[in-house]
């Protein structure tokens, strides 16, 4: 864990806790966090097990590692921060709403970004997948780069990549999981979702619409799974501002009406 001491300011007595992806790493947020501090906030950034190694480490952790994890530092983090704002991209957001769904004393929000309820098989999708792990080549595709860049399990290879078949499985569940506790988390829940995203479905928000109606959900249109346009990465980084005075402003366990930002139209969200 990444700890970054800031002064105190308007969102000074909040940590935001930062949660990486399956197979992520916390460079994911490493502008993020800059905002955080520039906001006045202290920040934390979660390594989860098997993360940061190779593929033989990350076989030996697995879904139970990673939500056990999740859970110690939290615990920890409560003993020296009055509120936590959890911020977690793809499956850190499950890791999050998991967490806060179990543990609800001093959570003041959670932000969820390309949180993946559901999933999709795109043709573009396992284009990005193979070529990530190919050799970089000049001028590829930026959604490539990022996929290559922001993995947080190196060596992986063509021929090694059945190995993961086990923890993709526990990422199944942990899906299943996080549907299941949804409905009954006690904590502001926003959602940032891309409907360009090549693996997270559009289902996903829908269901957030559906079973948590106080949630705040916000779709962007022009990112992907990892890789962010300029425009979407300056709407994130003001969400996560907002989603800070926010947390400032309220209880760590609080199940006030949280404010919500700019929304999409309250409809379903078909599969592209």
């Amino acid at each position: 864990m990444t700890e970054q001491k800031q002064k105190r300011g308007c969102c000074g007595d909040v940590c935001a806790v930062f949660i990486h992806g399956f197979m992520g790493s916390p460079a994911q947020f490493s502008r993020l966090a800059e905002v955080a501090r520039a906001a006045g906030s202290q920040s934390r950034l979660i390594t989860l097990p098997g993360h940061g190694g190779g593929v033989r480490e990350f076989m030996r952790a697995g879904r139970s590692a990673w939500l056990a994890h999740v859970e110690t530092e939290l615990a920890a983090l409560r003993a020296q921060h009055e509120k936590l704002l959890l911020v977690g991209h793809s499956m850190g957001g499950l890791l999050a709403i998991n967490a806060a769904a179990k543990q609800p004393e001093g959570i003041a929000g959670i932000l969820a970004l390309a949180l993946p309820l559901y999933l999709r098989a795109t043709a573009n999708g396992l284009r990005i997948r193979i070529h990530s792990v190919l050799p970089a080549r000049p001028e590829e595709d930026s959604r490539v780069c990022a996929a290559r860049e922001l993995r947080g399990v190196q060596g992986v290879t063509l021929w090694n990549a059945p190995a993961l078949v086990p923890n993709s499985l526990g990422l199944l569940r942990l899906m299943a999981q996080t549907r299941k506790a949804l409905p009954n988390l006690a904590v502001p829940l926003n959602v940032i979702n891309s409907a360009e995203d090549e693996l997270v479905s559009r289902r996903s928000l829908a269901f957030v619409r559906e079973r948590l109606p106080k949630a705040s959900v916000f779709e962007q249109r022009e990112s992907s799974h990892f890789w962010y346009s300029e425009n979407d990465k300056t709407e994130l980084e003001q969400h996560l501002v907002q989603a800070l005075q926010s947390a400032a402003a309220q209880g760590g366990s609080s199940n006030a009406e949280v404010k919500h930002f700019a929304q999409t139209p309250d409809t379903a969200f078909p599969e592209r």
